[in-house]
C-alpha cells in the first residue's frame, strides 16, 4: 500500500464516526448519515492526490458530507411521523422530546445549523464555512430554528371542560 492510500485509511479511521455523527441528525437517520458519509469519503478518495496534501483532509470530507447532507435532506423531505400517545402526565415531556422528530420540523439548513452549532458545539463562523454561507445567514437560520423549536416544545394547551 502506498503512502497516499495509507493516509486515506488513517483519515477514514479518524473521521468516519464523527462525520456520521454530525450528518445523521441532518438527514434524519443513521443509515442515511452513513450513506452520505461514505459518499463524501468516496469523493475524497477519488481526489486523494490533491486532498491528501491538505493540512486537514478530514475537515474537507466533513464539509463535503455536511453540504451533501443538507442537499439530501432538501430532496427527501419526509412527513413527520404521527404523534405518539402520551402514557401519562409524568412522562409527557419526555415523550414530546423526541429530538429527531423535533429536528424534522426544521428546514434542512436550519437543522444543519442547529446540529453543528448546538449539538456539535461549533462556532457560528465554522458552521458558516462548512455550509458555504455567511455567518449572518447562519445566525438567521439559528434564530428561526429556535423559534420553531420553541413552538414544537411548548406545552400543549390543556383541554378544559365547561361544567355549566
Amino acid at each position: 500500500m502506498d503512502r497516499a492510500a495509507a493516509s486515506f485509511d488513517e483519515v477514514f479511521r479518524d473521521y468516519y464516526r464523527e462525520v456520521v455523527r454530525v450528518v445523521s441528525p441532518i438527514v434524519g437517520s443513521v443509515a442515511d448519515g452513513e450513506a452520505v458519509a461514505q459518499d463524501a469519503f468516496l469523493k475524497a478518495y477519488t481526489r486523494w492526490r490533491r486532498i491528501g496534501r491538505y493540512d486537514r483532509p478530514g475537515a474537507w470530507v466533513r464539509r463535503v458530507a455536511i453540504r451533501d447532507a443538507v442537499r439530501f435532506a432538501e430532496r427527501s423531505r419526509r412527513p413527520l411521523p404521527p404523534r405518539s400517545p402520551e402514557p401519562d402526565v409524568e412522562h409527557a415531556a419526555v415523550a414530546r422530546l423526541d429530538i429527531g422528530r423535533v429536528l424534522g420540523r426544521l428546514s434542512p439548513k436550519q437543522r444543519a445549523c442547529v446540529v453543528l452549532h448546538h449539538l456539535a458545539d461549533w462556532p457560528v463562523a465554522e458552521v458558516a464555512e462548512a455550509l458555504g454561507c455567511n455567518a449572518s445567514t447562519v445566525r438567521v437560520h439559528l434564530h428561526r430554528a429556535r423559534a420553531a423549536l420553541a413552538d414544537a416544545l411548548a406545552p400543549e394547551p390543556e383541554e378544559t371542560t365547561d361544567a355549566r
